[in-house]
């Protein structure tokens, strides 16, 4: 029986759909098969069905990814965010006000989770310092301003992908600056809204993972008088002479090691010489409690005056307080998977989850999204995990951070360069930001392996192998079929009803999958849903891309929002309670803005 290349598009489309949804299968991978499936199925050609890694939209992002490392290594927007402390002054609207301004203005030039992931530390830190600015208020606020902001940028990857499938369908793309005249009502709106009325939607109560810039409160915090225990080896015990600075203590203990303490105090794991062996009447610092007689077993035995390695704890190592990053790959993997004693000579003393400290099993603790971490870390090791994607550093402790100005100046050029002769219409975008990203490579502002990492790559391979999807549904009128099914209730109504409706199932399945995979799925069928009515293919395009970004109302809903997740301790109900309303209010305002100039 031959099925018609119509009937397998709608298919494959609505399997995509559902295994992106499920989770099932990684994104990059669904993305690969589906290319694969068009060119097997012959809907495709197999030229066609590989056409999406040539799409320009593929060379900017990765262009973007490697100037918004290189913005981040060189202090650039590190240095822009230590800014925000005196800019807030005593007042705490004025506070929410200059994070979300902040928030808004970086993602204009870096991916969404860049700009608050820069941004949170230096948040933090000023809401520990200032009891009157609590965590929870802002957090959602600061992660709210970074979607907003995206819409009003060409550089927001569901933007970009609508503009590479306008492309692929024969329109012209958008332009650097296109997105500004609907997303700067939109972001103002929104700033509005939080700073008068979403603020006050928020739980009060200070960060429960750290209540204080300084060692004391942290150690109170993650409870580390209950939590770390120094133990003596006694004479029989069987770690005698297995390396002090990792001996082969088995997981079922329930503790980590992380220091010896010496004649001269404690000294770190990470900075117990190798060759040192343990040795009866040494005393070793764990972390966690452990079962008594498991303990004894080993022949180690609790110290009840712990004092004396207290003190030396504070004066002689150095702590950085973690959180995974929520599309890295640390999610569902413990620190013993992770390697993080040999990658960055760190030491988990502490894991914070859900509002509790736990103790027991660090090392095996599978981490998921919304953890914090505290490491103990070496100098050298906190410079290696602040390149690490997988990790953002909130706070440290006896670090301090060096910026070198010459290399922020050509960061911060590099990407006028990348920017500038696109939005002026010298030059395409993709030409100008590769061209600006290679030469960030030429001139050592990031090293090759450096811009490597940096790159998303599960989202460069799910929007090459789904935009031919796009070009399969326009070619086999599969994508004309689906928007007029889906729009057949608004068969007579005016171009702005279409448009809010396309705008609000973009901003629906935006909170269950992704904004790109949203923008991927439904833009194909918003231009389809143009071409027969008449309306302008990049006003109803522009309602896809825009919606992409609502993303407010579920902590899953984009990865931004698990970032705060933690640090505000906030629940699941806070993000629907301040969200909705959010929601309500721009859409009008995007849908109007989107009539006067695209529409009319």
């Amino acid at each position: 029986m031959n099925i018609s290349p119509l009937v397998l598009t709608l298919i494959i489309t609505g399997a995509a759909v559902v295994v992106l949804i499920s989770g099932l299968v990684s994104p990059d991978v669904v993305g690969l098969l589906t290319a694969v499936t068009l060119a097997l199925t012959g809907v495709l050609p197999l030229n066609q069905a590989l056409s999406g890694f040539s799409n320009p939209v593929v060379f900017v992002l990765i262009s973007i990814f490697i100037l918004t490392a290189g913005l981040e290594k060189s202090g650039a927007t590190a240095a822009i965010a230590s800014r925000l402390e005196s800019l807030s002054g005593a007042s705490e609207a004025r506070f929410v006000v200059t994070v979300m301004v902040a928030g808004a203005v970086l993602s204009l030039f870096m991916n969404t989770v860049a700009a608050a992931a820069v941004l949170l530390p230096p948040v933090l830190s000023v809401t520990r310092r200032t009891p009157k600015f609590s965590p929870s208020r802002v957090l959602i606020p600061l992660a709210f301003s970074t979607l907003l902001g995206g819409t009003a940028t060409l550089l927001t990857t569901a933007n970009l992908v609508v503009s590479g499938l306008l492309h692929a369908h024969g329109f012209r793309p958008y332009g650097v600056l296109d997105f500004l005249p609907v997303g700067l009502p939109v972001t103002v709106a929104g700033l509005a809204y939080m700073v008068l009325i979403g603020r006050h939607l928020l739980p009060r109560g200070k960060d429960s993972t750290s209540q204080a810039g300084n060692f004391t409160e942290m150690a109170k915090a993650y409870r580390l008088r209950e939590g770390l225990h120094a133990m003596q080896i006694a004479a029989n015990s069987p770690l005698i002479n297995e390396p002090a600075a990792k001996p082969a203590i088995p997981a079922a203990l329930g503790i980590t090691p992380v220091g010896l303490i010496t004649q001269k105090g404690f000294v770190p794991a990470t900075l117990v010489p190798s060759e040192r062996r343990l040795k009866a009447e040494d005393v070793i610092v764990v972390a966690g409690k452990g079962n008594e007689d498991k303990l004894a077993e080993y022949g180690l035995q609790p110290i009840e005056d712990e004092d004396r390695f207290c003190g030396g704890l504070r004066d002689s190592t150095l702590l950085a307080e973690v959180i995974p990053q929520p599309r890295g790959n640390a999610i569902g993997h413990s620190p013993q998977d992770l390697r993080l004693r040999e990658r960055y000579h760190a030491v988990v003393v502490a894991l914070w989850r859900n509002g509790r400290v736990i103790e027991t099993g660090l090392a095996h603790t599978p981490l998921e999204a919304g953890d914090a971490l505290l490491l103990l870390i070496s100098p050298q090791g906190l410079a290696l995990l602040k390149q690490d994607n997988d990790f953002t550093v909130l706070e440290t402790y006896g670090t301090q951070q060096h910026r070198s100005p010459v290399k922020m100046y050509l960061a911060v050029a590099l990407l006028l360069l990348a920017l500038v002769p696109a939005a002026a219409g010298w030059t395409p975008l993709a030409l100008s930001a590769l061209g600006a990203a290679t030469l960030a490579l030429l001139l050592g502002l990031i090293q090759p392996s450096e811009a490597y990492r940096s790159i998303a790559w599960e989202v460069i391979f799910l929007i090459g192998g789904m935009i031919p999807l796009g070009i399969a549904m326009r070619e086999t009128g599969a994508a004309a079929f689906l928007s007029n099914s889906l729009l057949s209730p608004l068969a007579n109504a005016p171009a702005w009803e279409v448009t809010a409706g396309f705008l609000l199932l973009t901003a629906m399945l935006a909170q269950v999958t992704s904004g790109q995979v949203a923008a991927l799925i439904l833009a194909p069928l918003a231009l389809a849903a143009a071409t027969a009515r008449g309306i302008n293919p990049r006003g109803l395009g522009m309602a896809v891309a825009v919606g992409a970004s609502f993303a407010f109302l579920l902590p899953t809903g984009h990865p931004v929002n698990l970032l705060v997740m933690a640090p505000g301790n906030y629940k699941p109900s806070d993000y629907f309670k301040v969200g909705l309303p959010l929601l309500l209010i721009v859409t009008p305002v995007a849908v109007a803005a989107i009539q006067i100039f695209y529409l009319h």
